[in-house]
């Protein structure tokens, strides 16, 4: 994606405690009765150190992309020292801080790290389902880590954001126990900070531990979950008069950002930070779920 900008997200703090009452508090289908899911795609990041994305679905975007239209602070790489699997059946995506001798700063002097960002565009699409990743997310201030989708209709000429985006999680370094979870669509962006969110705190660092997060997505309406917990809804009731543009294909992206609109401070005492996942996965809910391969 080239632009995407955030405002001010409307968020409010709550514990683990108090999320439980939310969800408790609130019935739905789940409820009553058990969804039954079925995997349709996974990623378990298993096997030898150092290797690379899965070609078959995954591509990345690379340099800065004028801040990405975020004022964005990182120029993505494919480099091994920016992406690789551990051995240990993860995923890490690690912003470098750049050297002062580094070649980079000729053509983007305003770039303070090396990152990655990987997307299933024109390789994989997703519609409906629960679309999970259990990760662990980078401390220090500056630090932006994402796991999100766009509408598809992107790569077929429409722009954002009337293609839609969904956020299944981001994260603040200078907000270590903090989730985001979001969507934005034409007339509720974060250009104009008209997007329809939640934030809520963790009791502890989401830092400190792997975390699981999750969208459960079918037709006109989409909840968000943090380990299992449903902390946000949103339907197309709650966005009109404007278009709910989610009743689409979407791509997944996967990334680790520094700096910009949403996380502007960075803290000069940062030298790197880490992104781990330990696998993403696609379900179909109740049959509901469509795996889109090109």
């Amino acid at each position: 994606m080239k632009f995407r900008s955030f405002g001010k997200l409307f968020v409010a703090s709550l514990s683990l405690a108090s999320l439980a009452f939310v969800v408790a508090s609130a019935p739905s289908e789940s409820a009553t009765a058990a969804p039954t899911k079925k995997l349709l795609w996974s990623q378990e990041f298993n096997g030898k150190k150092r290797v690379g994305i899965d070609k078959r679905y995954f591509t990345h975007d690379l340099g800065n992309g004028f801040g990405w239209g975020n004022n964005e602070k990182q120029y993505y790489t494919a480099s091994s020292s920016n992406i690789l699997t551990d051995g240990k059946g993860n995923l890490v995506i690690t912003a470098k801080r750049i050297p002062e001798t580094s070649s980079i700063l000729n053509f983007c002097d305003d770039c303070q790290f090396t990152s990655a960002k990987v997307k299933t565009a024109d390789k994989l699409g997703f519609m409906y389902g629960r679309l999970e990743a259990r990760m662990k997310t980078p401390a220090g201030s500056g630090m932006w880590p994402a796991f999100w989708m766009l509408g598809a209709s992107l790569t077929e000429g429409d722009t954002w954001p009337d293609c839609g985006e969904i956020d299944i999680l981001e994260g603040k370094g200078s907000e270590p126990n903090r989730v985001y979870g979001t969507v934005h669509g034409p007339g509720y962006f974060g250009g104009d900070g008209s997007q329809k969110g939640w934030g809520f705190d963790h009791t502890v660092p989401l830092t400190s531990g792997f975390n699981v997060y999750a969208i459960e997505w079918r037709k006109n309406a989409i909840d968000f979950y943090f380990n299992n917990n449903k902390y946000y809804s949103i339907t197309a009731s709650q966005v009109k008069p404007n278009a709910w543009v989610f009743n689409q294909e979407f791509f997944l992206i996967l990334n680790l950002a520094t700096g910009g609109n949403f996380e502007p401070n960075i803290d000069p005492a940062v030298q790197s930070g880490s992104l781990t996942v330990d696998y993403i996965r696609y379900y179909s809910v109740n049959g509901v779920g469509k795996l889109i391969k090109h």
